[in-house]
């Protein structure tokens, strides 16, 4: 079992609970009460979620001397050059011991928005979030998602059921893809995979694109101060996986991935919650989790003590 990774889920998903948690705290500070309305273009997801789609559509035609036909072509080659580049390794030294990892590795910055008590925003809360993730989060190194671990041999999902040293990735789990030609030998693509109502790494469209977060229920059904005025946990705990994009430009001549961004959106809405005295509220928040490769050196320096070469 790959206890590092799961080490990793585990503190994202307690920082995501002592946020929730401190949101409906702070309801005894609201009292007045905001519903907002959004509209999106849907796709039909996996497990009854809409995808939106917020990307150029594909455009068949030559790219960087490549021909693009279909959809599946752009996805095929993006599958083909991921491989490709998590197939290459670097000699690496951490806290001073040689150590081999993949070449391409990636930052982690996690951030979250939008942090609404009965549809409406709060000072308290909105200040408290940012202090308290530069107190929990620390961004790790991996290789290009999904990933667990810089260390190839060791880049699993915690139950070692997938391997990561290939991607997973299906042609049906992306719901629209573009190709941008850079004039310079070298190829963008955008991919945005279909939608999920939670994620497990490397088990649906989601987690077999980004690193997801895993089973963030199991976490919330363990703070015994929260409690349901009615329903399930499933029911009142939604965690939608929507809108995220990966954006990778590929050297078309080595077939190799050289810079990529991936940015995960995930909206988790609460209903008929109880905490103490507070009973049947709801809240909602945002959490985007952004990975950038390659990343800097100064990065691996002062995150793992991980120098290049």
């Amino acid at each position: 079992m790959n206890y590092k990774a799961k080490s990793k889920l585990d503190t994202v998903n307690k920082i995501l609970a002592v946020i929730l948690v401190l949101t409906f705290i702070a309801l005894i500070l609201v009292v007045t009460l905001y519903k907002g309305n959004s509209e999106a273009q849907p796709v039909e997801g996996e497990g009854g979620a809409a995808s939106t789609v917020t990307i150029e559509p594909f455009a068949a035609g030559t790219y960087g001397g490549i021909n693009f036909d279909t959809q599946e072509d752009v996805i095929n080659y993006y599958i083909e050059a991921l491989n490709k580049t998590k197939s290459l390794t670097a000699s690496y030294t951490e806290n001073g011991s040689p150590a081999t990892y993949y070449k391409m590795v990636c930052e982690e910055a996690l951030t979250v928005e939008n942090v609404l008590i009965e549809g409406k925003q709060n000072s308290l809360i909105d200040n408290l979030v940012p202090t308290l993730l530069d107190e929990m989060f620390q961004g790790g190194v991996n290789g290009l998602p999904p990933s667990t671990n810089r260390n190839p041999d060791l880049d699993k999902t915690a139950d070692g059921t997938v391997d990561f040293k290939t991607t997973p990735l299906l042609v049906d789990d992306i719901a629209a893809c573009n190709v941008v030609d850079n004039g310079d030998g070298t190829i963008t693509l955008t991919l945005q995979p279909k939608s999920t109502i939670l994620s497990m790494p490397g088990k649906d469209s989601q987690g077999r694109f980004f690193n997801t977060l895993g089973d963030i229920t199991s976490t919330v059904e363990s703070i015994s101060v929260l409690s349901f005025s009615g329903g399930t946990i499933d029911e009142n705990f939604v965690v939608n996986y929507d809108g995220g994009t990966g954006v990778v430009k590929i050297d078309t001549n080595s077939g190799e991935i050289i810079e990529a961004d991936y940015t995960l959106l995930v909206h988790i809405d609460v209903q008929h919650a109880n905490i103490l005295a507070i009973k049947d509220k709801s809240a909602s928040l945002d959490v985007v989790f952004k990975l950038h490769a390659p990343a800097s050196d100064q990065y691996l320096l002062e995150t793992k003590n991980l120098v290049r070469g």
